[in-house]
């Protein structure tokens, strides 16, 4: 019986210990990909994609939009764009009834951008061309329960040049002020150079979405910002529509 005993409790260690080790294994390969998975985020950059139109052929576009939006919803999933825009009461570069879209693509640096940009169908069939736009981090995302609020309104991207170093003061100020109209649902997806502020780049300093029913109202707020009326930076408006996709969540 003893011997029955010690048996079990043997067969029962080796089992506690295979199982064990096979935990330990699991654990490292989990951990070994999670930190492959940040280094590979932390290596990737943010680049504002804006498409212009190269087509007058709207049954070209209309048999390739089935594939592109394909291609969108499925680099989308795997996280390589993300803050998808459209707009299909375009003012500028308006081509029919087709909307113009932006987005914000993941790449290691600017080459590889332009090899996954340059493999979308509207590129390789001559319908588009693209333009893009190195910026910094996500900082503020969408502020959902106060958007909703708001109800659904235009929105349009701010794209901000700093003209000169900013004193702690207003740049405290200008944040504060940036995160209250964040909380208002007024802002929304801010990306934002930190590097920019420590040594010169090619990075836009600043971007953020504004939520408003014009272009006009738009600017109203924006140029009661710290870094406007003391003349630090200066922006850009631009018309991309309404929002569209966001982050996606696997």
């Amino acid at each position: 019986m003893k011997k029955i005993i010690v048996l079990a409790v043997t067969i029962i260690s080796v089992i506690s210990c295979t199982n064990s080790k096979k935990k330990e294994k699991v654990t490292e390969k989990k951990k070994a990909t999670e930190i492959k998975e940040t280094k590979r985020f932390k290596a990737s950059q943010n680049y504002a994609v804006v498409f212009k139109w190269t087509t007058k052929d709207e049954k070209l576009v209309e048999d390739n939009a089935m594939q592109q939006s394909d291609q969108l919803l499925k680099m989308w999933k795997e996280n390589k764009i993300e803050n998808v825009y459209y707009d299909s009461s375009a003012k500028v570069d308006k081509f029919s009834y087709f909307p113009n879209i932006t987005f914000f693509l993941k790449a290691e640096n600017k080459e590889a951008a332009e090899v996954i940009l340059n493999d979308l169908v509207v590129v390789k069939n001559a319908i588009a061309t693209y333009s893009i736009y190195p910026v910094g981090n996500l900082w503020l995302k969408r502020n959902r329960e106060e958007i909703n609020k708001r109800r659904l309104t235009k929105s349009y991207v701010s794209v901000w040049t700093t003209k000169s170093k900013p004193s702690d003061e207003i740049t405290k100020s200008q944040s504060d002020t940036v995160i209250d109209l964040w909380k208002k649902g007024i802002i929304e997806n801010a990306y934002f150079d930190i590097e920019g502020t420590q040594v010169a780049n090619n990075k836009t300093d600043f971007v953020f979405f504004v939520n408003t029913n014009t272009k006009k109202e738009a600017k109203s707020i924006l140029n009661k910002l710290p870094f406007v009326k003391n003349g630090i930076a200066t922006y850009k408006l631009h018309q991309v529509g309404v929002f569209w996709m966001g982050i996606h969540n696997k």
